[in-house]
């Protein structure tokens, strides 16, 4: 008969034995990807994923371009190599040639969890059904007609902040408003829904703040990046696991009800909204069988619409205000292009083409993409082998395009990279090597963000409104940070003093 200690010390040693080979022996003496430079790996669990999360969003990955060239390798949990990418061929294949060999690795499972496994989650022929049936629904002409409610919004939010100055107060932490604001317009339009946020408590703007600031002590560091080897690791039910898992609960439940009240109204024949959802269910019944998307994926279009529809407008707009605080001078010329264009702040409705003819708008808009992007990475892995210039890439290598990296390579922009300079804009010598795979905010090819008009022109209206009626000034003193997160939020919040605009 077999000793039991026996079994149990040789399933220790197989596990060490796996586990060493796994974390030292594969990566630094057997893997194709040991030859490409980069960072040594800082910890054998979590690789160099620590120093990704405890600087500034991007910091390192800039560092790591600069001191080791265009496709460099780092380390993820268990050591595993990640390669970063930023020559612009390599970005042209994954993103336009070849960009359904290159879908989204398990990873970002934790995101599908909060976006649902939509437009931005599906993959190959159903992802080219998908965008081929969405499109119309984000035309240019729809697009124009939910400019009134992005300004009524805008209003309300004014006159919140409004209230508050007249109150006394001078202080604002202004981020928590932008963010109810973004959910209440993508309530609206998208589903024809008031969620009133910025006015009332509301469990979905909650629900999301648990969401968008799971990151915010070690252990749910620990959670977030064990769980990308581990997936079970965020079912077990501590504290930090169920607020998150009840986060999303409200989420899917509030989705569901949405899509079933939108599905009451085909059946009674009353489906007449302009909304998104109902632009697509009203598409979806004249197409053929083959190319309609079932109730399921127009359940998940609702998750994608509520997370990425507000969150990462709200995360731009605040970015925004902290560099037009941060520097006065670029936020007097933004408000005189606002006062000559609206003479009376108190009859602010602008059209969609007289929001986006604004020069020196699109210009702030642009630069703050461009300098601190709301999403700061796309990460795929690739379904067969390839080569990055001289080095040969195994199929299922993760593969990461550093957006805030690419955005500040002074090849493409110049000694003033890293500064907030939206003039940059409007020199035509400065921006003529600027093209879509070196300047991403919304990606770029068939996986772009599929609405990144109608972002920018909410981004605009409320940016544009906020300026015209207030003036922003730092905190003295108040350090805010880039946080490395699901998106590249402000850091522990975006507060901001503000003062009215006199005639």
């Amino acid at each position: 008969m077999i000793d039991s200690s026996f079994l149990v010390s040789g399933l220790l040693f197989g596990v060490l034995g796996w586990f060493t080979y796994k974390v030292y022996i594969w990566p630094y003496y057997i893997s194709p990807l040991r030859k490409i430079p980069g960072p040594p790996s800082e910890s054998f669990i979590f690789g160099n994923f620590i120093k990704l999360f405890a600087e500034e969003s991007g910091e390192p990955q800039i560092r790591w371009v600069k001191k080791y060239g265009s496709i460099l390798k780092y380390y993820g949990v268990l050591n595993k190599p990640i390669i970063l990418v930023t020559d612009t061929k390599a970005i042209q294949d994954i993103a336009l040639n070849q960009a359904y060999d290159y879908p989204k690795p398990s990873l970002l499972d934790a995101l599908m969890r909060i976006l649902g496994k939509g437009i931005g989650f599906s993959e190959g022929e159903t992802h080219k059904r998908q965008r081929k049936m969405m499109t119309p629904a984000f035309s240019h002409n729809n697009i124009k007609e939910m400019v009134p409610t992005f300004i009524r919004v805008a209003s309300t939010l004014k006159d919140l902040i409004e209230d508050k100055v007249n109150k006394g107060e001078s202080r604002i932490i202004i981020s928590p408003y932008l963010s109810k604001a973004t959910l209440d317009i993508i309530g609206l339009v998208g589903f024809n829904y008031e969620f009133n946020s910025l006015t009332s408590k509301n469990e979905l703007a909650e629900a999301y703040d648990t969401i968008w600031n799971f990151n915010s002590t070690p252990l749910a560091i620990t959670i977030t990046l064990l769980s990308t080897v581990i997936p079970f690791i965020r079912q077990i039910p501590i504290s930090t696991n169920i607020r998150f898992n009840n986060a999303i609960k409200v989420v899917e439940r509030i989705s569901m009800k949405l899509y079933e009240e939108r599905c009451q109204e085909v059946k009674d024949n009353k489906l007449v909204g302009k909304d998104l959802l109902s632009l697509l269910i009203m598409i979806n019944q004249d197409l053929p069988i083959e190319d309609k998307m079932t109730d399921e994926e127009l359940k998940f279009q609702i998750m994608t619409f509520l997370a990425a529809g507000h969150e990462t407008t709200s995360v731009a707009i605040s970015w925004a205000l902290h560099l037009l605080a941060q520097h006065p001078n670029e936020q007097n010329l933004l408000r005189e292009e606002l006062v000559k264009a609206f003479p009376d702040k108190s009859n602010f409705n602008p059209t969609f083409d007289v929001i986006n003819s604004l020069e020196y708008l699109n210009s702030i808009a642009k630069e703050t993409l461009r300098l601190i992007p709301p999403a700061t990475n796309i990460f795929r892995t690739n379904l067969k082998d390839t080569k990055f210039g001289d080095y040969f890439i195994p199929k299922g290598t993760i593969v990461v395009i550093p957006i805030v990296a690419l955005n500040r390579l002074p090849s493409i922009w110049g000694p003033t990279a890293d500064d907030f300079d939206p003039k940059r804009w409007l020199n035509p010598s400065l921006i003529k090597n600027v093209t879509n795979f070196n300047y991403l905010p919304f990606h770029t090819g068939p996986r772009s963000c599929i609405g990144n008009k109608l972002a920018m022109t909410e981004f605009k209206i409320l940016l544009s409104m906020l300026i015209r009626n207030f003036v922003f000034q730092p905190v003295e003193g108040l350090h805010i940070k880039r946080k490395n997160d699901i998106v590249n939020k402000p850091h522990p919040h975006l507060e901001l003093v503000i003062s009215k605009v006199e005639a």
